[in-house]
């Protein structure tokens, strides 16, 4: 069977989807206190090669984020959707873009973790660059982008396409009002904790030097600490929906490749 553009881009929606399923249900579990923890995309890279064919479920999952960044970025450099030069259209194909360049990294570091590296080692130039003379203006720079993140999210919610794609689909009308649902609160939720790293960034690198990247968890441990478990809870739920809506996404929705 030939595989072909479309194929690729669902087999990375399904990829995407385990990987915020598992970052919700252990998430999820923390804030209740019920075991998990907050784990964010790499701590579910490592559950899952510390499971039983370990090694199997990282080489399908490298496979399916690559997948994904191949997607965004066909979706970026040959506008696809015809997105134009507009401001709106680039900022469509900025979010595409920098999606395909994190879960990029993502997929190096299952990449690395299946030959028997370890991800941690990956934060050293990170390190160097928060450590450097320019480290405010790097960390003030990595703020603005996941700042965009966050708008572009909050973006995507409002705009009419994602309401298209979701009526264009070939499912019932029932489920479509429930992956409407699923959808919106995947993406308030990325757009929280995407905002909230945004935050941390910026003002980490205007106050104080820094040894690591903000985190996904970091965020969950803000959220934890400012606004107790159950704002977590409400969070992890919202990105345990996206997690799901990846896998209707992937079965039912018109890819525009």
């Amino acid at each position: 069977m030939d595989i072909n553009k479309e194929q690729i881009a669902r087999f990375g929606l399904i990829a995407m989807g385990v990987v915020y399923i598992i970052i919700g249900v252990m998430t999820g579990l923390s804030a209740f206190n019920w075991g998990g923890k907050k784990t964010g995309t790499r701590g579910a890279i490592m559950i899952l090669a510390n499971q039983p064919l370990g090694k199997v479920l990282l080489a399908v999952i490298a496979l399916g984020l690559s997948s994904y960044v191949f997607w965004r970025l066909y979706q970026t450099f040959f506008d696809t959707r015809e997105l134009g030069f507009t401001f709106n259209g680039l900022l469509k194909r900025a979010g595409y873009f920098t999606g395909g360049v994190f879960y990029g990294s993502l997929a190096f570091i299952a990449i690395k973790i299946f030959l028997g590296g370890d991800y941690e080692t990956n934060q050293d130039v990170i390190v160097a660059l928060l450590n450097s003379q320019y480290s405010s203006l790097i960390s003030v720079i990595l703020g603005l982008i996941l700042a965009g993140k966050c708008v572009f999210e909050i973006y995507f919610i409002l705009s009419n396409r994602f309401k298209e794609d979701v009526q264009s689909s070939k499912m019932p009308k029932e489920s479509k009002s429930t992956l409407l649902k699923f959808g919106v609160l995947g993406h308030l939720a990325r757009a929280v904790v995407f905002g909230i790293m945004a935050f941390l960034t910026a003002r980490t690198g205007l106050t104080i030097r820094n040894d690591e990247l903000s985190k996904i968890t970091d965020a969950f441990h803000f959220l934890n600490h400012k606004f107790g478990g159950i704002v977590l809870s409400v969070v992890s739920v919202g990105l345990l929906c996206y997690g799901l809506y990846m896998f209707v996404k992937a079965k039912y929705l018109y890819i525009n490749m």
